[in-house]
């Protein structure tokens, strides 16, 4: 009896615990105006990126050149080799200049990226303002499951993050379409390192179920990168050329990376 009543109070005591510790309204839009700032780049993001797709028609590889800019309109540049296109997306607009040879279009931030089982939507920028009615459904002492509608056009009705506490980085992003009960992609984050002062992953992998398509994508991220400052521009996008595909000197890689930040 005295065993079953310590056990209890014991319990009573770890419930007591994890309710003190237990995240409130304040402490989680703190936590992901964190998780914004992390993705937000200070200077010129580049990211080389090996893409392998597996999907009904088998498994093919090619390559991508990503650049992030700094800044609150969430701008970024994507160029893929093959087959060759190039985008321009402009995230605070919700909208992309799509150009293949010398024809650009205007899509919306939800289409496809070629056929890579991806939507550019799905590789911009986390910023919180673009959500509405957080809620919290699950937490740990690590992580954070929180639920979230679309407060912007979006090709999405509800999404669900899971937030790494320590690092405030997503690890994990589902992505629901058309219904809650739709569960269309799932995306996972891993082997973060430190470029400059923020978590970036250098390996992502997105599932869509959809179209039974898994990409993975293993990136290289490069601070401070330069590029023409016209590629980021709307007006002279069009005009511009791809950009070279080696790597820049310096590029970061997960175990250089890793082992200068212990």
């Amino acid at each position: 009896m005295l065993r079953l009543l310590l056990a209890s109070l014991g319990l009573f005591a770890l419930l007591g615990v994890d309710r003190a510790n237990a995240t409130d309204s304040n402490g989680l839009r703190l936590l992901m105006l964190s998780a914004q700032d992390m993705n937000t780049p200070q200077t010129l993001l580049r990211a080389d990126v090996e893409i392998e797709v597996a999907g009904p028609q088998g498994k093919r590889t090619t390559q991508a050149i990503a650049l992030f800019a700094p800044g609150k309109d969430a701008r970024w540049y994507w160029q893929s080799r093959e087959p060759a296109s190039r985008a321009l997306v402009l995230g605070s607009d919700r909208k992309v200049l799509e150009q293949r040879g010398t024809t650009t279009q205007t899509v919306p931030i939800g289409a496809a990226v070629d056929a890579l089982g991806i939507a550019y939507e799905d590789l911009s920028r986390f910023i919180v303002d673009d959500f509405k009615t957080w809620q919290i459904t699950d937490e740990s002492a690590d992580n954070i499951l929180v639920g979230m509608h679309p407060a912007v056009e979006s090709g999405y009705v509800y999404r669900a993050y899971t937030f790494d506490k320590d690092k405030t980085v997503p690890t994990k992003a589902q992505f629901y379409a058309k219904t809650l009960s739709n569960l269309a992609k799932l995306r996972l984050d891993s082997d973060h390192i430190l470029v400059g002062k923020k978590w970036l992953p250098t390996t992502i992998q997105i599932q869509n179920y959809v179209d039974n398509i898994t990409t993975n994508l293993k990136v290289r991220w490069t601070q401070n990168a330069s590029a023409p400052p016209e590629l980021l521009a709307p007006a002279s996008f069009p005009a511009t050329s791809p950009l070279a595909w080696d790597a820049p000197a310096g590029t970061a890689t997960p175990a250089a990376a890793s082992s200068a930040s212990k």
